[in-house]
């Protein structure tokens, strides 16, 4: 018994700072894309990611489609949290079927999540400024 309570406690500490331990993002170019645009076979866009801080990174880039002139934007700060990002910033995505063809902007603090086996993360928050519309916005490791 007297043994059984340092093992346990040793068990412990070693899950509770492995799972404190986040795995950093890696800084550079990473694809991004809405399904509007990628569905149609379009390039993925690019964002920029550095690190500015222990475990917090800035983001910038856009996917755009040149023909229609349908693009997503992105412009903000990352904390990683592991498979979830907290993203603080201001996303903008102009897809010429949804909401009347005007601009969808996101502004203040959302979740990026990678969900599962996927190999990207996607923001959380998926209905469109017109209120019926499901977004897609996906950034790749």
């Amino acid at each position: 018994m007297k043994y059984i309570i340092p093992i346990i406690a040793a068990f412990l500490m070693f899950t509770i700072r492995a799972q404190a331990q986040v795995t950093p993002i890696r800084t550079g170019w990473h694809s991004l894309t809405i399904q509007w645009i990628s569905f149609n076979e379009a390039e993925p866009g690019r964002v920029y990611i550095r690190s500015i801080g222990k475990d917090e990174y800035s983001i910038q880039g856009e996917q755009v489609d040149r023909d229609s002139k349908e693009y997503v934007k992105i412009n903000g700060t990352l904390l990683n949290k592991g498979r979830t990002l907290k993203f603080n910033g201001n996303i903008v995505s102009k897809i010429n079927s949804n909401n009347d063809g005007q601009p969808c902007e996101l502004n203040g603090l959302y979740l990026f999540k990678a969900s599962g086996v996927r190999k990207y993360w996607r923001l959380q928050h998926l209905l469109n400024c017109d209120g019926e519309t499901t977004d897609y916005i996906d950034i790749f490791f």
